[in-house]
């Protein structure tokens, strides 16, 4: 069952049914993904900042799922083998201020929105050694040998999709990467700005330093979307506070001995594992990403601490 039919009885939707935010963003729109797709874990996305406050005994409940929770002790929680970490990944998410988020924008703002970024980017593409490259400008075929690697994004989340959030697609989007590979920023797919780094191996501390570097970058020139008590506002619930979400790629099949431990931290919701292409991939060829479930509220230090824990030597 979905956090939305979990917490949206009848009583709780005729007291939101005639509530909109000042664009007019109104309760059908806010749950329109789940509504269409009963089976999603979530089920709502906010398609403006002020969603938040006028739907707030919606999303408080949301909230309160994903807040980061004590977790075990450091000697239990640490169960996976640094030689069997593939990859460390950080993504940071965020939304400019003063525009309504994907899900809610019209095609103008989308590409006001894009070229803000795309500007405040254009000193790191050269810093970094990187390119911007527009969504619809990549062939087809190399779109999804991109995507594939995770370093582009397409329209291929269900879930998404119900929620507008590709709407006039692929106006309005585009990705920087490096040459290495390390680094990708993607504007305007779930949020107005996804950044992840990636670096091999179990290297937590390098790959926050990474994403501080760049980060401070970008915030120089771009005003975020920060409410005073929850933090970075973002389209999914899931990722306000932080917007932050650190992962290692885990080939399962190097290590099993600790895989008992693992599934029990998944099952009691501490950490989340994914498939190797992201949320909502299916985990095959005994690749797995491996992070914390719970983020909301948690600072960025505890969660890289916690990502330490989880993999001894990180």
């Amino acid at each position: 069952m979905s956090l939305l039919h979990r917490y949206l009885d009848d009583a709780l939707r005729a007291g939101l049914s005639g509530r909109a935010t000042s664009a007019g963003v109104r309760l059908e729109d806010v749950i329109r993904s789940g509504t269409r797709h009963p089976d999603s874990s979530v089920g709502v996305y906010a398609p403006d900042a002020d969603s938040y406050d006028v739907f707030r005994e919606l999303f408080e409940p949301i909230l309160a799922h994903f807040r980061a929770c004590p977790l075990p002790p450091g000697s239990e929680l640490a169960c996976v083998n640094p030689a069997a970490v593939v990859s460390t990944r950080i993504r940071v998410a965020r939304n400019l201020a003063g525009h309504a988020f994907p899900a809610g924008m019209s095609p103008a703002e989308r590409l006001a929105v894009e070229a803000k970024i795309v500007r405040a980017c254009g000193t790191l593409a050269v810093d970094t050694g990187g390119w911007i490259r527009k969504i619809g400008d990549i062939p087809r075929l190399s779109l999804g040998s991109m995507v594939a690697r995770r370093l582009a994004f397409g329209r291929d989340d269900k879930y998404m999709e119900a929620a507008d959030i590709y709407a006039d697609w692929p106006v309005g989007r585009s990705v920087l990467n490096t040459r290495n590979r390390q680094l990708s920023v993607w504007i305007n797919e779930e949020d107005h700005l996804r950044v992840a780094v990636v670096l091999p191996g179990a290297r937590v501390s390098a790959c926050a330093d990474v994403v501080s570097t760049v980060m401070a970058a970008l915030s120089a020139q771009l005003d975020f979307c920060v409410d005073a008590s929850l933090g970075h506002l973002t389209s999914c619930p899931s990722n306000v506070g932080s917007g932050m979400r650190a992962s290692y790629m885990v080939d399962m099949r190097m290590d099993t001995s600790q895989q008992p431990r693992l599934e029990a931290l998944e099952s009691a919701g501490v950490v989340q594992i994914r498939g190797a292409w992201g949320e909502h991939s299916a985990r095959a060829g005994g690749l797995a990403d491996v992070g914390f479930r719970r983020r909301v509220g948690a600072p960025e230090a505890a969660l890289l601490h916690d990502m330490r824990l989880l993999c001894a030597g990180a």
